[in-house]
Formats: structure tokens, sequence, C-alpha cells
């Protein structure tokens, strides 16, 4: 476990985009067994969409913003 960590802040330290950072994040995910991960964030205004970093396939990713699941779902919820 101490060395999935040391290896997501090392990729961190040399990530410049979203995209590096959601291999980071799938990474550290696949050292604890985990095969997809999300991170999302809801918008800070009104007007902007929500933002989804994930390895879920891209045609789900699309159906839940889109559908805004996001609204209904209980672990973004709370």
């Amino acid at each position: 476990m101490h060395r999935v960590f040391e290896n997501f802040v090392e990729q961190l330290s040399a990530s410049v985009d979203a995209a590096d950072l959601g291999e980071a994040m799938a990474s550290a995910a696949a050292g604890f067994d985990f095969p997809l991960f999300a991170y999302f964030t809801y918008p800070s205004a009104s007007g902007d969409a929500p933002q989804l970093i994930s390895n879920y396939p891209s045609s789900w990713t699309s159906r839940y913003l889109q559908q805004r699941y996001h609204s209904l779902d209980p672990v973004t919820c709370h």
C-alpha cells in the first residue's frame, strides 16, 4: 500500500493536465484492485458543467452527464 501511494505522489508531481491526473488515479485505483475509478466535481458557478475524470467507458460517462445522473447519485449528493 505504501508503494501505491508513493507511485501516486510521483505521478501527480509529473502531471501537467487532466489526462495525466486520470492516469495517476487509474494506476492508484488498480493498485488497490479497483479496475475503475471516477473523480467528479460539481461546478462552482451555476452555468458551468460538472467535471469528471474517470476510466469508465466513455459511452457511460457521456450518458451519466447527459442524463444528469450526478444529481440523483447518492455518492455525489453527499
